[in-house]
């Protein structure tokens, strides 16, 4: 195998998709699509693709990986040909016909016959339209194994072969499968095969069946997605069920998925929740294929707002409104943590992950923030969450930049004099006034003792975070929802960079200079 491997990094330089090789239909309907600029894997593997080189693409859910296959196939294919060029193997039916779509939409001005073929659906339909002529096939394996051993479906022209997340096709104990479909395929085809990660046997199978691959690896700086705001509900087992419903209630999703390990913990899920009133399906691999679509149908319908999943199941879901996804059992790996959470903060929207640990899990959860370099902090209702957010800065600026001030007599508003006491010369909310002793500058911290907040804390902090002398420390008061200290005057801008933003009692904290 090829040591190659490209790391592309978010803030990278990127090219259009114009100076990646691709001819004007193509890039007449990427247009119309609606792309800008080519995203990290698809600005790696198009020219790699588009020079004929086998390719292995590891990527997280999300980062567009159909076009960086998809778009350079669709340009070498042959229209005056009939016969079957291109097989793409996915290991679910969501998947498969996802795929399909979007194929579609990118041959939008080419003359491609792009067919699906999965179980489930009728397979005499599918035959019909292989036999109308089908240039790329996207499948998933079960129903290939069937259509070939129907000879209904002829790979021996098929010189662009696709393995479509393959991490799942291994879990789902295709791989056999998937070598055997290989095996039928020209030995001159051009082979990619995309996966989240890579596991010895997607190893091996990479280096018997692929020839000099170039790897290319897409490590963002962050794994998960910005828009996404992470939180951990701590829970004893057995209480799980209520917890849920008490923060389904606070939260108030407009769209959720919650995630469980096991088939039978998706049922049993389903069932309590439906017992207590709530509307929600579930979606695992006990469901008949017909049951599956029928839940897909309502959840991206929004008739039915909650689902329960598991992972497997969850593939290839890419629906925009779903506003909160809920671990409601802690995944296995940060690989699987990041693929559940990628299921929302969708399309400009921001998103919510909540995950679910009991005590003894806590240290997963460490793992999973180290592995994903994230922070996940503890949950809090929407409520608590504006209060504990950073002050707002709502005087408003004069001309020339220079800031408002109120007039004397004025009364500061009250959400004002509550969040930024000392900024607007109010009052704290014991009735005392916010400015500092002589020599000494006041700090606002965002939470008090609804946060389980003392004292002693906030000198701890002040002592070892900020590394601070007991004599620069002049008074600490821990307030109702935020708290004040007062230190030396050298030493504030110091203290505020350095506890800014850390943890303090498993909870981010804000800190800034009350000005008066």
């Amino acid at each position: 195998m090829s040591d190659t491997e490209t790391r592309a990094e978010t803030d990278a330089e990127t090219r259009t998709f114009a100076e990646l090789g691709l001819n004007s239909e193509l890039l007449q309907a990427i247009d119309e699509i609606g792309f800008k600029d080519p995203s990290p894997i698809q600005e790696q593997a198009i020219p790699a693709l588009l020079d004929g080189l086998d390719v292995i693409g590891q990527a997280q859910t999300g980062t567009g990986k159909t076009a960086a296959f998809g778009l350079p196939m669709l340009q070498y294919l042959d229209p005056a040909s009939d016969e079957v060029q291109a097989i793409i193997l996915t290991p679910t039916r969501e998947l498969c016909i996802q795929v399909t779509q979007e194929l579609r939409s990118y041959a939008e001005h080419l003359d491609i016959e792009i067919v699906a073929v999965f179980g489930g659906a009728p397979i005499k339909s599918q035959q019909a339209q292989l036999r109308a002529g089908a240039h790329v096939v996207v499948a998933t394996v079960g129903r290939v194994k069937d259509l070939i051993s129907r000879r209904s479906l002829v790979l021996t022209a098929a010189r662009f072969v696709v393995l479509d997340e393959a991490d799942e096709m291994l879990d789902l104990g295709f791989i056999e499968d998937v070598e055997k479909i290989i095996r039928m395929c020209p030995s001159g085809r051009q082979t990619a095969l995309f996966s989240a990660t890579m596991p010895p046997p997607i190893k091996r199978l990479a280096e018997t069946y692929m020839y000099d691959p170039v790897t290319v690896k897409i490590t963002p700086k962050k794994l998960t997605v910005d828009s996404v705001s992470q939180a951990f509900v701590e829970v004893a087992g057995k209480q799980k069920t209520d917890r849920l419903i008490e923060l389904l209630k606070a939260e108030e999703p407009e769209q959720a998925i919650m995630f469980c390990r096991t088939k039978i913990g998706a049922s049993r899920l389903e069932r309590d929740l439906k017992n207590r009133g709530m509307n929600v399906k579930a979606l695992h691999g006990d469901l008949s294929q017909g049951t599956r679509d029928g839940v897909m149908i309502a959840f991206k319908g929004g008739r039915v707002p909650l689902l329960v999943a598991t992972d497997i199941a969850a593939r290839g879901l890419d629906i925009e409104h779903v506003t909160h996804i809920i671990n409601y059992d802690i995944p296995n790996s940060s690989e699987t943590y990041v693929h559940r959470i990628g299921r929302t903060g969708r399309a400009g929207r921001t998103g919510r992950a909540i995950t679910f640990v009991t005590p003894d899990q806590r240290p997963d959860l460490a793992v999973i923030e180290k592995e994903a370099g994230t922070t996940i902090t503890a949950w809090e209702a929407p409520e608590d969450r504006i209060e504990h957010a950073r002050p707002p800065r709502r005087r408003r600026r004069r001309e020339g930049n220079e800031p408002a001030v109120i007039a004397e007599g004025e009364e500061a508003p009250a959400e004002e004099s509550r969040a930024e006491p000392a900024a607007t010369g109010g009052r704290d909310d014991r009735g005392e006034p916010a400015e500092a002793t002589d020599g000494a500058t006041k700090l606002f911290i965002n939470r008090g003792r609804r946060s389980g907040l003392t004292e002693d804390d906030l000198e701890w902090a002040l002592r070892e975070g900020a590394v601070l002398e007991d004599s620069q420390i002049s008074a600490i008061r821990v307030l109702d929802r935020f708290s004040f200290v007062e230190v030396d005057s050298d030493v504030a801008e110091q203290t505020v960079e350095r506890l800014d933003g850390s943890r303090l009692k498993d909870a981010d904290i804000r800190v800034e200079v009350a000005r008066s």
